[in-house]
């Protein structure tokens, strides 16, 4: 039975973790009337109880103690009701949340007690994806995940296994397949707008740079920085990567002496021909900057930057405009939302989330061939 058919016209849903994209979802969540915004769970307790009570939602440490909380009877489940989170205050709420963990908790997946929760979001690092997916899962709960599902494709071909054989959705947010202008220029060129795709170029510039510490620690720029083009461009040329080479450079000495690059590019050979070039960096001072542009033979498609705003002031020193958009979050403001909604749909009327289990899986799998590539300094064969 669906979200819709058992609890109403509302998904009731947690968010896991309260970091930056965590903050994002939150506010997204509950603003669709799509949703019924019910916790906050991290075992940050500090972040979780802070963002939930922005959205007067519940924190919690684990999903199993948010489970627990919101678990009905079977025979509850049968009536027509919505159960609804309590109005605590924000120290009942401390204390609850402090509290040792009932039997039902430890119970959660007993065939005699199930959650009223339709689905979780999750919006914490990859590495603690696979928990909190298998527990989900085994909870009958869809699931929204940012990108990528797990840290190795085989890890991605697993979890996909997992939700399948728990009959739930695991929904990988791509954000490109949401946003209105990467659409319209994907549906020109599917579309025979341009004829034959016979090149393409994208440019994806960070903004603001990461600090040093971050950069010196945090994840390969092939890995953090790729997979949204990767997958987009896949989708659009409705092919597969053959071949990829890679190759990188440092800005600074210390990242040089490292061994870190933060400025990469990737040459992708598509099976059908088409050749794709994706040049990342990751910073650009100016502003957030992410650019496509898809050569075929009739034609061109392209994506251009989105400003902070569409002033033009023309003088006699030239035509001037403001700067691009800060970050991601403003750049792609209305795709996150546009996920969040698409999911609200797959999970309370059956939608097919368009983001499939071999998307997932290719797209890990190129981004994992171009960190081979620069590694080895030669072509990485898929194909």
């Amino acid at each position: 039975m669906t979200a819709a058919g058992r609890l109403g016209n509302r998904a009731r849903v947690l968010l896991v973790g309260s970091g930056r994209m965590g903050q994002i979802r939150a506010g997204l969540l509950y603003s669709n009337p799509k949703f019924d915004f019910c916790g906050v769970i991290d075992t940050n307790y500090d972040g979780a109880a802070a963002l939930a009570e922005q959205y007067s939602a519940i924190p919690f440490r684990t999903l199993a103690e948010a489970v627990s909380h919101f678990s009905i009877s079977n025979k509850i489940l049968e009536s027509p009701i919505s159960v609804k989170p309590l109005a605590l205050s924000s120290s009942t709420l401390s204390n609850v949340a402090r509290a040792p963990l009932s039997s039902a908790a430890a119970a959660f997946s007993s065939s005699s007690v199930s959650s009223s929760i339709d689905g979780v979001v999750i919006s914490t690092p990859t590495f603690s994806h696979d928990s909190v997916i298998n527990e989900a899962a085994r909870g009958g709960m869809s699931i929204f995940t940012e990108k990528p599902v797990d840290e190795t494709a085989e890890k991605i071909r697993k979890l996909f296994l997992v939700c399948d054989k728990a009959g739930v959705d695991l929904c990988c947010g791509f954000q490109r397949r949401f946003d209105d202008s990467y659409v319209s220029a994907a549906h020109a060129v599917q579309g025979g707008g341009i004829g034959k795709p016979l090149i393409s170029s994208i440019f994806f510039a960070d903004h603001p740079c990461p600090p040093i510490e971050f950069l010196l620690t945090g994840g390969n720029i092939f890995s953090d920085l790729s997979a949204h083009d990767v997958d987009y461009i896949r989708w659009v040329l409705n092919d597969e990567v053959a071949s990829v080479y890679a190759t990188g450079t440092s800005s600074s000495k210390v990242l040089e002496d490292a061994g870190v690059h933060d400025n990469a590019t990737m040459v992708m050979n598509f099976k059908k021909g088409a050749v794709v070039t994706l040049t990342m960096s990751r910073s650009a001072c100016y502003g957030y900057d992410q650019r496509c542009e898809i050569f075929g033979e009739n034609g061109l498609a392209s994506v251009g930057n989105e400003h902070s705003n569409t002033c033009v002031v023309s003088d006699g020193s030239g035509i001037h405009s403001s700067r691009l958009k800060h970050s991601f979050p403003q750049r792609f403001h209305t795709a996150f939302a546009s996920e969040l909604d698409a999911f609200a749909d797959t999970m309370m009327f059956g939608k097919s989330w368009p983001v499939t289990a071999e998307d997932c899986i290719a797209v890990q799998q190129v981004s994992d061939a171009a960190r081979e590539s620069c590694e080895k300094q030669q072509i990485v064969h898929l194909v």
